[in-house]
């Protein structure tokens, strides 16, 4: 019998600039032993993800692929074993709209107290940046044993 690999879903607002850099990074970290997705509480209608976004994850040697916002769903929720929300907010949504899934959702950020991953949609490039390398350091150091 072939076992599912441990599953992780990364949520933030619009699947559109932090969850998809967090999925690409954890994948190229972890891809061999766990499986990733990210998903939005509420999906932006563009395709792909902020060319910013694109811009880091190439100059960080994370293959991307194509990607297309997605909206958290009661078939991911039933099927991913964690949902690491990348802010307060996200988490506090999730367990609002999700109570039945409380027991699958944490904060991405909770083992780095100085950590914050902030929205940076609206963000000028240096600011912008700013919330990406903060995403890549948490990529970098994160132990997700600690969340299952």
């Amino acid at each position: 019998m072939v076992t599912k690999k441990k599953s992780f879903c990364i949520v933030c607002i619009a699947n559109y600039c932090r969850s998809p850099v967090v999925e690409n990074l954890l994948k190229k970290r972890f891809g061999q032993k766990y499986e990733f997705l990210s998903a939005g509480i509420a999906p932006i209608s563009l395709p792909s993800m902020d060319p910013r976004s694109l811009k880091f994850l190439d100059e960080n040697n994370a293959n991307h692929g194509f990607h297309t916002p997605k909206k958290v769903s009661t078939k991911m929720l039933d099927y991913f074993d964690k949902f690491l929300a990348v802010d307060f907010f996200v988490l506090n949504r999730l367990n609002i709209s999700h109570p039945k899934y409380k027991h699958k959702f944490a904060l991405l950020t909770m083992h780095f107290n100085d950590i914050n991953i902030v929205d940076p949609y609206q963000f000028q490039a240096d600011e912008y940046m700013k919330t990406m390398n903060d995403i890549k350091h948490v990529a970098k150091n994160i132990s997700l044993e600690k969340f299952l």
